[in-house]
């Protein structure tokens, strides 16, 4: 997302030689001397289906230095949110969707204990947590909201602002969730498509594999490419 500029406002004024007034022309224009105009928001294109082009959208580094949300952002946001679709989903949709709607919700309490218990067993024993306490609760828990030394963005929350697709064949689900992430220091907030894989055992669906949201919340700048791609 772009912030909006504001155009400066030229004051013109113009010495008649002949006449005894002065005439105050007043125009607003740009650098150029053509009419201003004002950029339009980016649109974020929501994630195609195939593996290969699910790759969630970057998140923006912009950062405000005055401190407040930038001008426009509120609404932004709430474009980009609305070009998701919304499609009715049948019971079996909504299980898989409410996992991973728990699963944002967790990430976005800080509570490592019940985001691990979302995963399949193991599923994150890959993950490097930047502050290890050695069980996945306690670390996962501990490196929400971590600040990486390189100056990466640093997580504050997020949410699930919308279900565009659940695809489910057999046992196996694959959620794409429409989520808005918030960075500390007045950075712009992220809005991507995250995929999440999911299958189903004992009668309750499980993640099998960590998200980009996952990474977000642990201070990962670059999300690993295995995140992308179908388990």
């Amino acid at each position: 997302m772009r912030r909006f500029t504001r155009t400066p406002l030229v004051w013109i004024v113009a010495a008649v030689a002949a006449g005894a007034g002065v005439l105050a022309i007043t125009s607003l224009t740009d650098e150029g001397g053509k009419p201003a105009t004002t950029p339009s928001a980016s649109n974020r294109r929501p994630a195609p289906i195939t593996p290969q082009a699910s790759r969630p959208h970057q998140h923006h580094r912009h950062q405000n230095h005055g401190g407040s949300r930038p001008r426009g952002t509120h609404q932004q946001v709430q474009k980009a949110v609305r070009a998701s679709p919304a499609p009715r989903l049948a019971p079996t949709q909504r299980q898989a969707a409410s996992v991973v709607r728990a699963y944002v919700a967790a990430l976005n309490a800080h509570d490592g204990k019940r985001a691990c218990a979302l995963f399949v067993p193991g599923a994150l024993s890959s993950v490097r947590f930047p502050r290890d306490r050695g069980s996945c609760a306690a670390s996962l828990s501990a490196s929400v909201g971590y600040r990486d030394p390189r100056g990466f963005p640093v997580y504050v929350r997020s949410r699930v602002a919308r279900i565009p697709d659940v695809a489910i064949s057999g046992t196996n689900a694959r959620v794409t969730a429409t989520v808005v992430t918030h960075f500390a220091e007045g950075r712009e907030p992220s809005i991507e498509d995250d995929v999440v894989y999911l299958t189903k055992g004992g009668g309750r669906w499980l993640i099998v594999k960590p998200s980009a949201t996952l990474y977000r919340a642990i201070g990962v700048g670059i999300i690993p490419p295995q995140a992308l791609a179908p388990p």
